[in-house]
């Protein structure tokens, strides 16, 4: 059974939009487009036509990038996006579900509730280092488990789910359930890629951004890999002309010219800085515990939660408390910063070491 008998219905007989198109020396009447521009600026003056609706030299550096093809591989506005699109496309409302890991990377669930699938959550547990297991994940799944979500490493806990249980995983839901890995933190990390290690299992996705390590966050531009059936099936309810030009050229410029060694350079000094921040928390007094971490972030738990996040915000620095998370009770999430920054943070805490 192909894996897009998994999405719904009537998405997989959805003939999805089809864009005007004109090729180059065409006189172009057929997208409604202002037939010149009325602004001084080149920049904006150069926007008078729309985007390609699939732009194929952000779809082509993108593959490039992550060693895949470019039937394998769509471009998406974020992770968040190809969350949405997942859900939306394989998710019959009030009648399929999703599985969530707990904690998790929150859009998970979400994304579920908007669409009106069940999320049914896998508490994972501090005491075994939030690790994922198999067994568990599989007996979790229902008989409409449509997608069960894994992130490697886990936003916030920052452990890695090893590779042979991630495929024992889609072996086991073959023809039932699509494997939704979001590697977001991935180049931070110890481990390889599923995709560099030429893994192809067609009930896997693989979420990718340039958000993190690429620090792009302002660009929005992530890529789904998958079996050539689900790009087909995302693409339909993909919305047309998703990238606005800017976009595009920047992110090409960002990807090219020989600009992947600074990429590299951000990972490796990101990489000691967490581990340098890893060390000097570990020992105050107003830390009960620091998870060792393979993202750019680590997970905290404080002895006194609330006057440790009073304290930072008096000093104006901000970290990512968790609500209604009771694996996460007492515990924020801290991003690595620059050193000076990391510097700040450590000398606020260490002023409650004083005053404890």
């Amino acid at each position: 059974m192909s894996v897009a008998a998994l999405a719904r219905p009537e998405i997989a007989a959805l003939s999805g939009y089809a864009s005007p198109t004109a090729d180059a020396g065409e006189i172009r009447l057929n997208a409604n487009e202002a037939f010149c521009s009325p602004w001084a600026d080149s920049h904006v003056a150069q926007l008078t036509r729309y985007p390609d609706m699939r732009p194929h030299s952000l779809r082509s550096m993108l593959c490039d990038l992550y060693g895949t093809a470019t039937t394998n591989l769509l471009p998406v506005r974020g992770s968040s996006e190809a969350l949405d699109l997942l859900i939306r496309s394989f998710c019959r409302a009030y009648q399929d579900s999703v599985l969530v890991p707990t904690p998790s990377f929150e859009m998970y669930r979400v994304y579920a509730d908007i669409q009106g699938a069940a999320a049914i959550d896998l508490p994972l547990s501090a005491e075994n280092a939030f690790a994922v297991d198999a067994a568990r994940v599989l007996d979790a799944c229902g008989e409409h488990t449509k997608l069960v979500f894994l992130c490697s490493p886990n936003n916030p806990t920052g452990n890695v789910i090893d590779r042979d249980t991630i495929l024992e995983i889609c072996r086991a839901r073959q023809g039932q359930s699509l494997v939704v890995l979001d590697e977001a933190y991935i180049e931070f990390s110890d481990s390889t890629s599923l995709v560099s290690n030429g893994v192809r299992v067609d009930n896997l996705v693989i979420l990718r951004t340039l958000s993190k390590a690429f620090a792009l966050a302002g660009a929005r531009c992530g890529a789904v890999i998958a079996d050539s059936a689900v790009i087909g099936i995302l693409e339909k309810v993909m919305s047309p002309y998703s990238f606005a030009t800017p976009v595009v050229e920047q992110v090409c410029r960002a990807l090219g010219g020989g600009q992947l060694q600074n990429t590299t350079r951000l990972i490796n000094e990101t990489r000691e800085l967490r581990d340098q921040l890893f060390r000097a928390l570990t020992p105050l007094r107003a830390v009960e515990k620091v998870w060792p971490s393979q993202g750019n972030f680590l997970l905290v738990r404080f002895r006194k939660l609330e006057t440790a996040i009073a304290e930072l915000a008096r000093r104006k620095i901000r970290v990512r408390q968790f609500t209604g998370q009771s694996s996460l009770a007492g515990c924020a999430r801290i991003t690595v910063g620059s050193a000076e920054e990391n510097a700040q943070l450590v000398a606020a805490l260490r002023v409650l070491d004083i005053t404890a």
